[in-house]
């Protein structure tokens, strides 16, 4: 079984890759490509990575928790002609601007489950992350929480069986009202150690 982290982030990403835009963002999980010290993924602008920024749990029952969970969804352009208009909305092409790619992704994830047992998608803060020169070009990263909530059950402790299940005695009865057994079968789930 998944973790709920990884089907919503893993949903979001989805999500925003079905978006039909006037450009094409490279769209997936971020995996720390800001740190990278070559700056490789310069080349791959406009791009929108998603990221899991934690959760809250609150116990709602003796086996259930009820998670607060935020996930960021981080934007980075280059700003090749340095104007504002380029920054704010003037989406030619590959030409966005990173106010414009914040918007897009807005537009594709508020109230969004995703196709998973999930609260509706919020949108929440939007903040600079980085505006800096990286090899002459102008660079703009920025990021949205979105916030969402969901439910899980864990097993209960006390119902678990010892240890692990290994075989099963299967005893057949074919004659109606008589308890002995015609034929029996001994099924091994799995080799003991």
């Amino acid at each position: 079984m998944s973790s709920p982290v990884t089907l919503i982030e893993q949903g979001l990403v989805n999500r925003l890759r079905a978006v039909t835009r006037s450009y094409t963002p490279l769209v997936e999980s971020y995996g720390a490509q800001l740190d990278d010290e070559t700056f490789g993924w310069i080349r791959s602008l406009p791009a929108v990575w998603v990221t899991f920024d934690g959760a809250r749990p609150t116990r709602v029952g003796p086996r259930t928790w009820r998670y607060q969970g935020t996930f960021e969804v981080l934007v980075a352009q280059r700003n090749l002609v340095q104007d504002r208009a380029r920054q704010a909305d003037d989406s030619r092409g590959q030409d966005v601007g990173v106010y414009q790619l914040l918007e897009d992704n807005k537009l594709a994830l508020v109230n969004a489950t995703l196709g998973l047992q999930i609260e509706p998608l919020t949108p929440g803060a939007i903040r600079s992350v980085a505006k800096s020169l990286v090899n002459r070009d102008a660079i703009t990263v920025m990021a949205q929480q979105f916030a969402t909530a969901w439910t899980e059950i864990y097993p209960d402790p006390a119902l678990a069986p010892a240890g692990d299940l290994i075989t099963v005695g299967l005893s057949y009865l074919l004659k109606p009202g008589d308890d002995e057994s015609d034929a029996s079968d001994q099924v091994t789930t799995l080799v003991a150690p």
